[in-house]
């Protein structure tokens, strides 16, 4: 193990110039596949997480973003076995004067003495932000990717430059922060403040309801849906399992594309790592055939240079991830020259750094196999006949 060990220093340190620019070959790659992958992984969670067949989602069948007349949601809410409901108004805009993309927001004007029992994810909201918000209201309750990003703390205020209703800016007070997660670059604000400060009392975006089961919720959506069937705004309810489904459906082939990149990226990171084996192999023929001479065996040489190349592929695989984790963090933390818009939106998990490693080695092991099967059956013979 000692003489493995002491062989495969020497022969990277004798190769380390193209043991350096196999490194960075594999870094760059892995750093690209790591940004690519957490953004398809993220985009995936999203779109599957919390999703339920008990909650139902009534939006306008024709119109995106959804709109529907406020009249509706008397009539919707009073379907037998509707348990519970809830209302979105949209309230898109800049989170800042400078009006940047990087500095754009989603408030949600909802109801509030039920948000967390009709938003899955706000389970470990904080009950003295819900009782605040209740008592105060311009009072927000702001997602912390959102709070970190803008760098507020709880009891500062904002105003949200307003896209979706232009010249109705709205100032509000942060009461309390929204965990992590789903709802992490969102705030909830009260329904009455939008109606009040929007003047929009007509409209909602987004009806909700909550049924007991799967087959009463596919009986209610069928009523609601003849309910509207002639109306001139017509309706389309499913439920949020199904919602999210259809989502999925839309960004399958982008989703599909994307992950064609990653495995391009996989292809070129063995072709790399395994012509720089062959080469090094080719010139380090008569160093095997001398160590075939000293008595070690074929195998031995196999796993020297599997090892070798295990050992550029895993370090290179890491660092690789690591920089596009470090990157990341940065750019949230607004630490970076120019803020990355695209990191903001998909920030890489530190949990993609041993995926790196473990990429690295994968790539670096199935490179290794035919250039280290090739300088197993080096010939002695043959190599010094050549050199006589």
């Amino acid at each position: 193990m000692r003489t493995l060990c002491t062989l495969i220093i020497k022969n990277l340190s004798r190769n380390r110039v193209r043991t350096t620019l196999t490194a960075l070959a594999v870094i760059v790659f892995t750093m690209v596949y790591t940004v690519v992958g957490s953004t398809t992984s993220l985009v995936n969670r999203l779109v599957s997480s919390t999703s339920s067949n008990t909650r139902l989602v009534v939006v306008n069948r024709w119109i995106t973003p959804s709109e529907l007349p406020s009249r509706y949601i008397d009539q919707v809410t009073r379907v037998r076995n509707v348990q519970d409901w809830t209302i979105w108004h949209y309230y898109f805009g800049f989170l800042d004067e400078s009006k940047r993309s990087d500095r754009f927001g989603l408030g949600i004007a909802t109801r509030i003495d039920n948000l967390q029992a009709m938003h899955p994810g706000l389970e470990e909201l904080d009950p003295a932000s819900l009782q605040a918000i209740k008592h105060d209201k311009i009072g927000a309750l702001v997602g912390l990717h959102m709070m970190d990003a803008m760098k507020w703390k709880v009891g500062q205020r904002f105003t949200l430059f307003s896209a979706t209703h232009p010249g109705k800016d709205l100032e509000f007070h942060i009461v309390g922060v929204v965990p992590a997660g789903k709802w992490g670059s969102n705030f909830f604000f009260r329904e009455d403040y939008f109606q009040q400060g929007t003047g929009d009392d007509e409209t909602v975006n987004v009806i909700w309801l909550r049924v007991g089961n799967e087959e009463t919720g596919r009986q209610i959506a069928a009523t609601v849906e003849q309910m509207f069937a002639n109306s001139r705004e017509e309706v389309k309810v499913e439920t949020e399992a199904a919602s999210a489904a259809r989502i999925a459906g839309k960004t399958e082939s982008i989703l599909a594309i994307v992950n064609m990149v990653v495995l391009v990226l996989l292809i070129d990171m063995l072709v790399v790592i395994s012509n720089s084996i062959s080469i090094s192999t080719r010139e380090r023929r008569t160093e095997m055939a001398v160590l075939k001479v000293l008595g070690f065996s074929p195998n031995f040489i196999i796993v020297m240079v599997v090892s070798e190349a295990l050992i550029v592929g895993t370090l290179s695989g890491g660092l690789g991830a690591a920089l596009a984790f470090g990157l990341s963090a940065l750019n949230e933390a607004d630490q970076l020259p120019y803020t990355i818009a695209f990191l903001r939106m998909f920030p890489v998990p530190v949990s993609f750094v041993p995926r790196g490693m473990f990429l690295g080695a994968l790539a670096a092991f199935m490179g290794s196999i035919i250039p280290a099967w090739t300088a197993r059956g080096i010939k002695v013979t043959e190599v010094f006949s050549d050199i006589a």
